[in-house]
């Protein structure tokens, strides 16, 4: 796109994308099972069997097994999505699949369980091969774990996979620094003669400087993300568009599918009747086309069920991954958000001494104040430092996405051509084995 010639945080290198390395992990989600609830008026829900090959190190044995439902897929992208702020965390299918494949019919007998164990199972490949997350304890986890252990997991620990996440650091430092003042005031007075004695006080004035250097910083960063969201919002308008005009196309093949079938049956019994007044060549041909016809019926069904496999699915997670991607700019501007609150109250702390100093104010007032400034600017440097870090996480991240994307839709779009050859020469293939019964009818 034009805007990452501009935005760094749009750049990648044509030639990272490359094959992926070979996996740490290979996933089978299969067997999927109803369970029933025992209240008559509770639904019941579905249960997928996950089977897991690993290499990683960490995991007790290498080869697991477990039973998981939507709502374990739901809970854990949130666990990673809370501990790890600035990755893009891989989307899962949405929980009504008609909204996602708007009613898409197969030749299967169960195509929307079957579309949910493939978008799952996409999800676990990818954040299995994610070079963050897939070290997460939370992943372990919920590859390990028995199904009542699972239960017990996620009802006992707290949001953010039992750790300290970033997302609850920066939520504890905005309270800190706007919470009571009474509680902070009745502190203070209990500690400040300690803390002057082993705190040595910044300077304000170069307090000042280093706050409008990080405000310059944070708006070249704030404009960044901003040009960023504006490239995702238009990928995803894009990608939504393009699959609504391949779904359509998908549509219309079904319906040859349907009108070919109709059409081979009203042949077969135009050959029929023939055959029932005169054995020869023309009730013969007759019969070949019907059932011809009824043969491609079948390949086209099989090229719409392909192409929804190979084309439509991946569009559709990659119209959940802009989303992903979003739900970060969201997260960092929140953080941002927090980052100058804490600098703004730092900043109120130094004037509030410098006007204490201009009026000569006394000397355990201005100790009091110092104190103040070194907590503030202690909190404030945390939590620009934290933003930095998830900063830095997404500018990786989005780098991953181009690289990925670029190869995903490589192969999507090759996939796309092959089975046009593929199934336009089985279509040729059939009417061309029809043709010799065809011009065996001799015309007097």
């Amino acid at each position: 796109p034009e805007t990452s010639r501009a935005n760094p945080n749009l750049f990648y290198m044509a030639e990272e994308a490359q094959t992926p390395p070979a996996p740490l992990f290979e996933f089978v989600v299969s067997e999927p099972e109803k369970k029933e609830r025992q209240g008559k008026l509770d639904l019941g829900y579905w249960t997928y069997r996950i089977y897991t090959k690993t290499t990683l190190e960490t995991f007790r044995q290498k080869e697991l097994v477990c039973e998981r439902r939507y709502n374990d897929f739901v809970w854990i992208r949130d666990q990673l999505v809370e501990v790890y702020p600035g990755c893009i965390v891989p989307p899962i299918p949405e929980k009504s699949i008609k909204g996602a494949l708007e009613k898409v019919v197969m030749l299967n007998a169960n195509p929307l369980l079957e579309y949910r164990q493939r978008a799952l199972r996409k999800f676990l490949v990818r954040v299995g091969a994610h070079p963050i997350l897939c070290t997460s304890d939370v992943l372990r986890e919920f590859l390990e774990m028995g199904t009542e252990e699972f239960n017990k997991r996620k009802a006992s620990a707290p949001k953010g996979g039992g750790g300290v996440s970033i997302g609850q650091k920066m939520r504890e430092l905005s309270f800190s620094m706007w919470g009571s003042k009474k509680n902070k005031s009745a502190e203070k007075t209990t500690t400040t003669s300690q803390s002057t004695q082993q705190t040595q006080p910044p300077d304000p004035a170069t307090i000042t400087n280093e706050s409008l250097a990080q405000a310059d910083a944070a708006l070249a960063s704030s404009e960044a993300w901003d040009e960023t969201k504006v490239y995702i919002d238009k990928l995803e308008k894009c990608l939504i568009q393009l699959k609504d005009r391949i779904e359509l196309l998908v549509k219309r093949r079904r319906e040859t599918s349907i009108a070919l079938s109709e059409f081979g049956k009203s042949f077969v019994k135009v050959g029929d009747i023939e055959s029932s007044y005169e054995e020869g060549p023309l009730p013969k041909a007759l019969v070949d086309v019907g059932r011809h016809s009824e043969h491609l019926s079948i390949v086209y069904q099989e090229q719409a069920d392909n192409e929804t496999i190979q084309v439509v699915e991946t569009i559709i997670y990659y119209v959940g991954l802009t989303n992903a991607v979003r739900e970060v700019i969201a997260r960092l501007k929140k953080l941002t958000l927090t980052r100058d609150t804490t600098n703004h109250a730092l900043q109120q702390i130094v004037d509030k001494r410098a006007a204490a100093a201009a009026k000569g104010g006394q000397d355990e007032q201005l100790r009091k104040l110092d104190v103040e400034i070194s907590n503030a600017k202690q909190k404030a440097d945390e939590a620009a430092g934290q933003v930095a870090d998830v900063e830095n996480t997404f500018r990786e991240e989005l780098r991953r996405f181009h690289r990925e994307k670029q190869y995903d839709i490589k192969q999507m779009l090759k996939a796309f051509v092959d089975l046009q050859l593929e199934y336009s020469g089985k279509m040729k293939n059939s009417w061309e084995s029809v043709l010799p019964s065809v011009e065996a009818i001799k015309s007097e």
